[in-house]
């Protein structure tokens, strides 16, 4: 089911399936659909989205359609998913760059699934399925609630991340 509705950012999507959020539509891919119904999962998540955007929610909370892909593109959206809000990772630290960049790409889920947190090694903030200006505002967002500057978070090649994200199991086929 598609549902939309307009949030700080502009215009969000949301298609659920079973009971599980299975994409999510950014500002510049959403369209005009019915509004969620109160209550329902796409009511809930739009709320928390609504809070992210604010500052005031760091995780989310959904039920989530489960991760597709090759074994390694999922253990590279499993590392992707270890960056805590307000800091960054290159595309380089979370596995082969190239490999990164496409998951990235074909995250159904961005924001919730973190995506606009990888960066490239030099010229930062890269791109994003939304827009480099989303991604730098999203950016901005978490450097303010999270008291980082955002030069700060461009700048930072965090290794925790990486070391993190080796210890997941199944790391060790990278």
């Amino acid at each position: 089911m598609l549902t939309s509705k307009k949030l700080s950012i502009g215009r969000i999507g949301i298609i659920t399936e079973g009971g599980l959020i299975t994409r999510l539509l950014l500002p510049n891919e959403a369209i005009a659909a019915p509004t969620p119904s109160p209550g329902s999962l796409e009511e809930h998540a739009f709320v928390q989205l609504e809070e992210y955007l604010n500052g005031e929610r760091q995780e989310f909370e959904l039920p989530l359609a489960p991760l597709q892909g090759s074994l390694l593109q999922r253990e590279i959206m499993l590392r992707l998913c270890t960056i805590p809000y307000g800091h960054t990772a290159t595309y380089g630290s979370l596995g082969p760059a190239r490999t990164v960049g496409s998951v990235c790409a074909a995250n159904p889920l961005p924001i919730i699934r973190p995506c606009h947190r990888v960066i490239p090694a030099h010229n930062p903030p890269g791109n994003y399925r939304g827009g480099s200006e989303l991604k730098l505002r999203l950016l901005r967002m978490e450097a303010s609630s999270s008291r980082l500057r955002l030069s700060n978070i461009l700048a930072l090649h965090d290794t925790d991340i990486l070391q993190q994200a080796t210890a997941l199991p199944g790391s060790d086929s990278l």
